[in-house]
């Protein structure tokens, strides 16, 4: 059962995201009502930070818009929501699907 640790509304209210741990003490990260999310150790062994440092990094990353979010749309209805690095839409994409990439405060990506 995850427990929820902390949670985030974009200011234009489109996005949610949440930090929850579980009872083994395992965090997972990610927008409510999306597929995408990602875990302390994954951000961990990618940033080479303790857990707790990666999962404040994300956080504070994501709220201070420097951490990236992609929002696939198909048909105009959001599909999934996720954090990226890099400005690529999906090759595998639906012909209608769009990607909006833009920061937490809802600007553009330049």
């Amino acid at each position: 059962m995850q427990h929820l640790v902390e949670q985030y509304h974009s200011p234009d209210g489109l996005l949610t995201f949440k930090v929850e741990r579980d009872e083994s003490g395992d965090f997972c990260l990610g927008f409510d009502g999306y597929s995408w999310h990602t875990h302390a150790d994954i951000l961990a062994s990618q940033s080479g930070l303790a857990e707790d440092e990666a999962v404040r990094r994300i956080v504070d990353d994501l709220l201070d818009g420097r951490a990236i979010i992609a929002i696939a749309r198909v048909s105009g209805r959001i599909r999934d929501v996720w954090v990226t690095e890099e400005l690529v839409p999906d090759e595998y994409k639906p012909d209608d699907e769009t990607i909006e990439f833009r920061f937490w405060d809802r600007e553009p990506v330049a």
